[in-house]
């Protein structure tokens, strides 16, 4: 998908790598990413602060991941079988 934006070219040097990046589905895939980070620190936090659970500050980031993991598989799976 295009930006929604013209962009003169010679303007900015890696202008071209900014508007690879910045499609429809990149922005839906980090603010998923983003979102399920904020659940997690939040879940974190909310938990060490009431005493339910102790909480490893070092693998706070492992929910994200997985979510990102399953994006792009699915992603994969998505474009392999493909009707053309």
């Amino acid at each position: 998908m295009k930006p929604h934006f013209n962009i003169n070219s010679e303007e900015i040097p890696n202008q071209k790598y900014i508007t690879k990046l910045y499609t429809t589905k990149n922005k839906i895939i980090m603010k998923t990413m983003l979102l399920c980070l904020f659940l997690s620190i939040s879940f974190a936090f909310v938990s060490e602060k009431t005493g339910w659970l102790e909480v490893d500050w070092k693998i706070i980031f492992i929910p994200a991941l997985l979510v990102l993991q399953i994006i792009i598989i699915s992603t994969a799976l998505k474009n392999r079988y493909k009707k053309h």
